[in-house]
C-alpha cells in the first residue's frame, strides 16, 4: 500500500515538473529568454522533452508488458502449486481414513487373536464352544464397524437425536472387552444410573467409550498386567451426563499431554487415532471428550453427552466385574 501510494506520488510531482519546464517560456519575461542562461535552458528544453516523454511512453508500455508476463507467469505458478496441494491433501485424506479403517478393526481383530489362541489350547467341548461363540460375535463385529463406516455421514440427524440406554451400552462394551480384560488381568468396574439414556448413535458412543477404554487398558498392560479400569456414569443438573473412563496405570507421558487428541499422536505402537476418533464421534452427537486429570496411579478421561428429552430421575444402581 506505501509503495503504491509513493508511485502516485511521483508520477504526481514528475507530471507538474514536465508541465512547469514546458510553460518556462510562458512564465518568464521575454527579455529573458531572448539571452543568457534562461535562453539555453529554454532551448534544451525545447528539444530534449518530446524525445524524453517518448522514451518514457516506450518504457512504461515496456513495463507493462513485462508486468502482464509476470502477472501471468504468478497466475501459472499458483494454479501448479494449488493442483499439487490438492493431490497433497487428496493423499493425505486416504491416507487418514485408511487409518482410521485400520483402528476401528483393530479391537475386533486384537480379540479374535486371542480367542484363536484360546480355542486351540481349549479341550473341553462347551469351552471350546463358547469361543467358537466369541469368535463368530467378533466377526460380526468387524463386519458391523465396517457397514458403519460405508454409512458414515447418512443421516446424522437423525442419529444424534436416538435416545441410548447407558447401562446396557456400557455391558455391551464389557463384552466387547473381555479376552483384553483376561489377558491383561485387569478389572472392569461399571458404576450406571439405570434408566440414564443419552442423546446419540448406539454405535457412535458405543465405539468412542471403547476406544478411550482400549487406550487405558494399553498403558495397564505396558506398566505390567493387573490394574483397575472404571467406567463411572452421572446425571448433572443441566440436562448433560458425564461419563469418567479411569484408569490406575502410570499416567500420560509429559511429551504427551498437549497432543492427545491430535491424529497419529501416540505414546504405544499403534495409529494414535483412538483419542482423537473417540472426540470427533462424541462432538458429531453434541457431546464432547476432554482429559480431566493425568498423574501415575489415576488417568481419567471425561465424555460429555446430552441426556435424553424427558430422562426421568435415574436411580442409582451399578455392577462389578473383570
Amino acid at each position: 500500500m506505501f509503495r503504491r501510494g509513493s508511485s502516485t506520488l511521483i508520477i504526481v510531482l514528475g507530471f507538474f515538473v514536465g508541465l512547469l519546464l514546458a510553460s518556462l517560456d510562458h512564465i518568464l519575461p521575454p527579455a529573458s529568454i531572448e539571452e543568457g542562461p534562461t535562453r539555453w535552458l529554454v532551448v534544451f528544453v525545447d528539444w530534449v522533452a518530446p524525445p524524453l516523454a517518448g522514451v518514457l511512453v516506450a518504457g512504461t508500455l515496456l513495463y507493462a508488458q513485462r508486468a502482464r508476463r509476470l502477472h501471468a507467469a504468478e497466475k501459472a505458478a499458483a494454479q501448479v502449486l494449488a493442483e499439487r496441494l490438492a493431490g497433497t491433501e487428496r493423499r493425505q485424506a486416504i491416507w487418514v481414513v485408511a487409518a482410521a479403517v485400520a483402528h476401528d478393526l483393530k479391537n475386533p481383530l486384537h480379540n479374535l487373536q486371542l480367542l484363536v489362541e484360546e480355542v486351540s489350547e481349549e479341550e473341553d467341548p462347551e469351552l471350546r464352544a463358547e469361543l467358537l461363540r466369541r469368535i463368530r460375535e467378533n466377526l460380526e463385529r468387524a463386519t458391523e464397524r465396517l457397514s458403519e463406516l460405508s454409512r458414515a455421514g447418512q443421516h446424522a440427524h437423525e442419529r444424534s437425536e436416538q435416545s441410548v440406554e447407558l447401562v446396557s451400552t456400557l455391558e455391551e462394551l464389557r463384552e466387547r472387552l473381555k479376552p483384553t480384560l483376561q489377558a491383561t488381568h485387569a478389572l472392569l468396574e461399571i458404576e450406571c444410573p439405570r434408566n440414564l439414556s443419552v442423546q446419540g448413535d448406539a454405535h457412535a458412543l458405543r465405539s468412542a467409550v471403547e476406544n478411550v477404554a482400549a487406550n487405558a487398558l494399553e498403558a495397564l498392560q505396558a506398566r505390567g498386567t493387573g490394574g483397575t479400569l472404571l467406567l463411572r456414569a452421572t446425571a448433572n443438573g443441566d440436562d448433560t451426563v458425564e461419563l469418567l473412563v479411569q484408569d490406575d496405570g502410570p499416567g500420560i507421558p509429559e511429551g504427551l499431554k498437549g497432543r492427545l487428541f491430535m491424529p497419529f499422536a501416540s505414546g504405544h505402537e499403534s495409529t494414535g487415532l483412538g483419542l482423537p476418533i473417540a472426540r470427533a464421534l462424541a462432538r458429531a452427537g453434541g457431546g464432547d471428550l476432554t482429559c480431566a486429570e493425568s498423574a501415575p496411579g489415576k488417568t481419567t478421561f471425561k465424555f460429555t453427552f446430552q441426556a435424553a428429552q424427558g430422562l426421568q430421575s435415574a436411580t442409582s444402581g451399578g455392577s462389578h466385574d473383570s
